[in-house]
């Protein structure tokens, strides 16, 4: 699988949901955002499509 390169993912239509996370989880998504230069809302929007885009699926 490739590495995950947030600059790669480009946002469609947005439509809101609530997620819950740890602190932990949160501070890091954070962080990961403001060295991308992102939102932590795209970062978790890119995030998410690259895992959905590399899911293997089951035969």
């Amino acid at each position: 699988m490739e590495r995950f390169d947030p600059q790669k993912y480009t946002d469609d239509e947005t439509e809101r949901i609530t997620l819950r996370v740890s602190h932990k989880v949160k501070e890091d998504l954070a962080r990961l955002a403001q060295q991308q230069n992102l939102s932590l809302n795209k970062l978790l929007i890119r995030c998410i499509n690259y895992a959905l885009n590399n899911m293997k699926e089951d035969k």
